[in-house]
């Protein structure tokens, strides 16, 4: 627990001799009072409603039903409550993806969420099943830098950049703001005429109209997080020193836990992710001093002992009686295990897979993808529960046409992050990599996977996933610069990696994948052989004839 009490503003002086401001001040502080509101904050749920220990490569341990007992318990105790969630609830389980987020929809209903800001994996089945879920949404949907033209889907005009609460007397604004980075995530965001602007540049613009209002107190909630320096992504530090009004700023987006940092005048906390826990603040707020007085900040996690809340529970039964028979359905088997591991040159048996996998259903020559979790498949069955441990994220596939010099440049980039998760090795291809080498230099000898050279002229058809194709969070500039160039002719599709993987096994079970032999890591470079010079060869010597 911590607590924060602001320093004191300057106190009015009683003048000697008038006895009129006496009364005056008698008055005030007769009528002036302490008022407590409690805000209760979530965010990045990924689709947490229970616990699911082992069964998904993350956020296992939360639950958004043992959430709601205590959210029910405290808004019993305190009725000057605020419930806000930072975004991101909707993408990473089961029960969410069959519904296409419709169980978070409704559970964040049912629980009377106040707000919700939008976050970037909310964007992961696309901008027309976020407009649907928009829909379902009684929850009022935040984000001030999100700007919806003309031509994009009429559920998005729902989207406001902040609202007005009335409790006990004191009126609460609430604005809203998402990652400015979802463009470079999420490739049909700006085609569908929807477009992400800076963080400060968004307030600017919202605050005069806020202010007006004139709000007792102001809180921001950003589907953003707190880094030691601010990024395309998040612009936390940037935004806490400009506008020190706001009494609090919660955040979210990078999964860390944050419970009460000064930043600037104001202060920030951060609520975790997976439906761990909430955050509680309780800020007191004096009318006669006209500010918030005192601040106390605490982290209330869940544990398995807490009871799920039994109205939330007959709400999503179903869908979670639905998700668990779905889990387990056996897919196919494998005669080995398929092992997983980022380690040059990055072909192990599960990238082998989910490249093949790909391959089969796009049609293309060549796949550039990598590992996605750190997940392994056991020899034996393969269930669905197994395919979402190795694919644990709502990412589609698609094709450009490129040469090999393009395809050179694109792994050229790619091997900043070799031997980890970012990395992604080539199917379909023979190479080199040369860590130890400069930029440039480190992918070299790129021929078929046969040995065969390949024409320099040649357009090869090469698959991606979406998230690469949209940059990769800003990680690969020459991908976005490839598919945006016309040549290259970008062909894109609605299915999910994951079900692309489910149909391969169905059709090639029993698997024996072993791990990729394309590739080749030198780790020693070749020193280069120089004739050294003899006399004669040296030419004259200086000063002779």
């Amino acid at each position: 627990m911590m607590r924060r009490r602001p320093a004191p503003g300057s106190h009015l002086r009683a003048c000697a001799g008038r006895f009129f401001i006496g009364v005056v001040l008698a008055a005030a502080a007769a009528e002036g009072r302490l008022v407590t509101l409690t805000v209760l904050n979530t965010t990045d749920l990924h689709g947490s409603i229970r616990r699911t220990p082992g069964v998904y490569a993350d956020h296992n341990e939360g639950a958004l039903l043992q959430c709601a007992t205590l959210i029910r318990g405290i808004r019993k105790e305190q009725p000057n409550t605020l419930l806000l969630d930072g975004g991101d609830a909707f993408q990473g389980t089961a029960e969410s993806y069959l519904s296409r987020g419709g169980v978070m929809a409704r559970a964040m209903n049912a629980l009377g969420y106040d707000a919700y800001a939008i976050g970037n994996h909310d964007f992961d089945w696309g901008v027309t099943t976020l407009g649907k879920l928009l829909e379902q949404m009684e929850v009022p949907v935040l984000a001030a830098n999100l700007l919806a033209g003309p031509a994009a889907p009429a559920a998005f005009r729902r989207v406001q950049p902040y609202i007005l609460r009335e409790m006990d007397g004191l009126r609460i604004a609430v604005v809203g703001l998402t990652t400015p980075n979802i463009p470079n995530w999420c490739r049909e965001v700006t085609a569908r005429d929807l477009r992400l602007v800076d963080s400060r540049r968004a307030l600017e613009r919202i605050l005069p109209e806020v202010r007006r209002h004139q709000p007792h107190i102001l809180l921001l909630l950003v589907h953003q997080g707190l880094l030691t320096q601010d990024d395309a992504a998040n612009e936390i530090r940037g935004i806490c020193r400009r506008f020190g009004e706001f009494d609090l700023v919660l955040g979210g987006h990078l999964h860390w836990l944050l419970a009460g940092v000064r930043i600037g005048k104001t202060d920030y906390v951060q609520a975790g992710s997976g439906a761990r826990g909430v955050m509680r603040i309780d800020l007191v707020y004096d009318t006669v001093a006209q500010a918030v007085v005192d601040k106390k900040f605490e982290w209330l996690p869940v544990t398995a002992r807490r009871k799920a809340d039994p109205v939330l529970w007959k709400l999503v039964e179903a869908d979670l009686a639905r998700a668990d028979a779905w889990l387990e359905t056996v897919v196919g088997t494998t005669v080995e295990e398929l092992s997983c591991s980022p380690a040059p040159p990055g072909l192990c048996p599960v990238q082998q897979l989910l490249c093949a996998a790909i391959a089969e259903k796009t049609g293309a020559e060549v796949v550039l993808h990598g590992v996605l979790s750190d997940k392994s498949i056991s020899a034996g069955e393969i269930r669905v529960a197994d395919i979402w441990q190795i694919v644990p994220y709502e990412n589609t596939a698609g094709c450009l046409w490129l040469t090999i010099g393009e395809i050179q440049a694109i792994m050229e980039e790619a091997a900043d992050f070799l031997g980890t998760d970012r990395y992604f090795g080539a199917w379909g291809l023979r190479y080199e990599i040369h860590p130890g080498a400069p930029p440039g230099r480190r992918i070299r000898n790129l021929l078929w996977a046969d040995g065969r050279a390949i024409n320099g002229r040649r357009r090869l058809k090469v698959a991606l996933n979406s998230y690469h194709l949209a940059g990769g969070g800003g990680r690969f500039p020459a991908i976005v610069r490839a598919a945006g160039t016309p040549n290259t002719r970008l062909e894109t599709g609605p299915e999910l990696i994951r079900d692309m993987v489910m149909d391969y096994i169905r059709v090639r079970s029993p698997l024996s994948i072993p791990p990729g032999t394309n590739a080749v890591v030198v780790t020693r470079e070749p020193v280069r052989w120089q004739r050294k010079k003899t006399p004669a060869a040296a030419g004259p010597a200086e000063g002779s004839p």
